[in-house]
Order: C-alpha cells, then structure tokens, then sequence
C-alpha cells in the first residue's frame, strides 16, 4: 500500500516537472520567434571614399609685413610751418607738396644772387671779347670767371636750402598722422608723418632654424593673417630673397617673401602665420575627419563592404596611421590596408562597431525627406 503511494506521488511529480518543462520550451521558442521576427540591430551613417591628395611636410612660423616703400618723412633744416598740404591718413601723389616751411629770406637772397650772377656774366662777357682784342690781361679774365662762378655756386646753395625747406612726397601712397599747424615752429629733425608707398605686392620676413633646408627663391609659402576669429583669409607668398647671413642670436636664416597686396589687406608691421615647407611632396590617402576614431589601440577607420542579403553594408574595422588631421579632412599613410576608392563610414562612424549592418545617407539629405521618400514608395506598391 505505502509503494502505490509513493509511485503516485513519484509519478505526479515527474508530470508537473514534465509540464513545467513543456511550458518554459515553449516560452523560449515563443521568445526566439519574436525575437527573429524583429530586425537585425543596424545604423545609419554618411558613406565615403578614399580619395588620395598631395602633401608637403611643413612648419609654422611667425613672420612680419613690411612695405616695399615707405618714409619717415623729417625736416632737415628748422623753420615756420607756412603751408600744410595734406590730411592725416590721406592718399598722396609723387612728388606732391606736404609740409611748406618760410623760405622768405631763402628767396630774398636768391634774387640778390641771380642779379649778382647776371652782372658777372656781363662782365665776364666783356672781359672776354676784350681779352680776345689784347685789351686786358689774362689775370682779369679769370678774375670775372671765378666771381660768376662764385655766384652761381651760391645761387645752387639757396636753391638747395629752399627746396630742403619745402617737403615734397617721394612717391605715391598714404600718409600717417600728423598733430603740425601753419606758424608752427619746427626744430631740425622732427618727424613730420610716415610715408606708406601704394604697392600692389608686400613684404613677408620671416626667419628659419638653420637645421631646415634652405628655401629656394620661388618657394611658394601659405599666410594666415592673425585674427580672434576662424574665418581669417589665407593667401600664398613666394620667397624672393634669402638673407646672406645667419642670426647670431638663435641662429636661424632670413627669409623674405612678397604678397599680393590689391585690396590692402595687409597693413605694415602686421604679424601673420606662415606654413613654410620643410619636405619634398608626397602621395597620401585622404578620408573625412569624421571618419578618424580613437581607441587605447590607435586610430581606425570603418570600411563597409556589402552585404547584399540584407541590402545594405557590414562594418569592419581597419587601423590608420594618421599624418595630419585637418578641420575638414585627415591624411593617411599608405601601406595600412586602404586603397584609393575604398568605402568608409563618415559622419555617424563613432556608432559603429565590427560586423553590425549598415546602412548609407548622403549628406545633408534630411531623415524626413528619406522617410516621406519611403512611405510614397510603399503607397505605390500598395
């Protein structure tokens, strides 16, 4: 009797255990189907191509504008300001009249002397037709010949004085501030306003370690004017001069440049940026910078191959040697995996990981427009 009870009970026991385990197979496959009934786990980025480019290894330094012409214009003699002919900051032209001083007493006596002069030729004249006659002596000849060559030398000294005293522009151009008033008094030496030439080209100095070569005159350089903000203007300058000498102080060698200048952007004494090449120019492979990612075990890229099964790309991860990254682009060495045309992940490359499925979008194509696109294509299959 007590073996019936225990066969029940054993027998009971095996069919709970036999229905529990009927139920959880059946939940897992209900599990698994559903789980398959979803799609596989993929991600959307912007598709590229590697592209190769040309660099050149170069460096930056700081150089210096200077203008091909320009003046520090000063008085020579001292005198009273009786003419000021220009305006602080104004364009003036060769040759035009800037800064008068008196000349009254100048002009006085030059007068005085040209009379002077114009009687020692008469003389002089005379005496000459007379000597020819055998009237007078040679002695009285060269006598009337130095006192007008006395004179005239004296007409040049005041002649020289005056124009000394009357400052002219050498060249056309602009000039700089000025604080000089007619009546003014002006000592000897004073600085009257500075002198900028209107050249189409400036000058770029700039100085280069000796341990770099040496730039052949037709070097073309890039200048970035210095500013507080990104959207600084960059322009190429070529090398037309190298200084004979280096710097004693941190040995270095000088350089000069020359710039277009046409819309004078460039002001003299201003401190620009340059990228000066350092190295002959090679080929290397050029991806977008977006494409570039960073791990504990280097830099990598995302190539895409295609995975026709399910109508889109599988992700594989590819390590880069980086050479330079760009705001824009980045620049690869070769001999890394990748060749020229290769597909990468661009902008949306940070989602990815190896093998997940992916799909592309070009750039700036808005996801709502790709969705109306899909939606209008079902309801015409529909």
């Amino acid at each position: 009797m007590n073996f019936m009870k225990w066969l029940i009970t054993i027998v009971g026991c095996l069919l709970v255990f036999a229905a529990l385990a009927t139920w959880k197979v059946m939940d897992i496959r209900a599990s698994i189907a559903m789980a398959e009934a979803y799609p596989e786990q993929s991600e959307t980025v912007e598709p590229a191509r590697v592209t190769t480019a040309d660099f050149t290894p170069t460096i930056s330094v700081i150089g210096e504008i200077l203008a091909p012409q320009r003046l520090d214009l000063r008085n020579e003699i001292a005198g009273e300001i009786t003419a000021v002919n220009f305006t602080s900051g104004d364009p003036v032209k060769a040759g035009q009249l800037l800064v008068q001083l008196d000349t009254a007493v100048e002009q006085a006596n030059l007068e005085a002397a040209q009379a002077r002069a114009e009687l020692a030729r008469l003389v002089h004249d005379r005496n000459l037709k007379l000597f020819e006659a055998r009237v007078i002596n040679e002695d009285m000849l060269d006598r009337t010949q130095a006192e007008l060559t006395a004179t005239q030398a004296e007409i040049s000294v005041l002649e020289r004085t005056i124009e000394k005293k009357t400052l002219r522009s050498p060249f056309a151009g602009r000039a700089g501030l000025h604080n000089f008033e007619v009546g003014q008094y002006l000592e000897g030496n004073t600085l009257i306003t500075s002198l900028i030439g209107a050249t189409a080209n400036m000058w770029v100095d700039f100085q280069m370690p000796q341990f770099y070569p040496q730039l052949p005159v037709g070097t073309q350089i890039s200048i970035t004017a210095i500013s507080n903000n990104s959207t600084a203007t960059k322009a190429t300058a070529t090398v037309i001069a190298e200084n004979t000498v280096l710097n004693a102080n941190n040995r270095s060698r000088g350089y000069r440049a020359s710039v277009t200048n046409d819309i004078q952007q460039y002001a003299p004494s201003t401190v620009v940026q340059l990228e000066v090449p350092i190295g002959t120019p090679e080929r290397l492979l050029q991806v977008p910078a977006l494409a570039i990612q960073n791990d504990p075990l280097g830099q990598y890229v995302f190539t895409l191959s295609e995975d026709a099964a399910n109508g889109g790309f599988r992700a594989a991860r590819q390590q880069v040697r980086v050479r330079l990254i760009e705001t824009e682009r980045a620049l690869l060495e070769t001999g890394t995996g990748l060749t020229e045309g290769t597909s990468i992940a661009a902008a949306g490359a940070f989602k990815l990981y190896e093998g997940i499925l992916v799909f592309t979008r070009e750039r700036n194509k808005p996801v709502a427009e790709e969705q109306a696109g899909s939606n209008s294509a079902i309801v015409e299959g529909q």
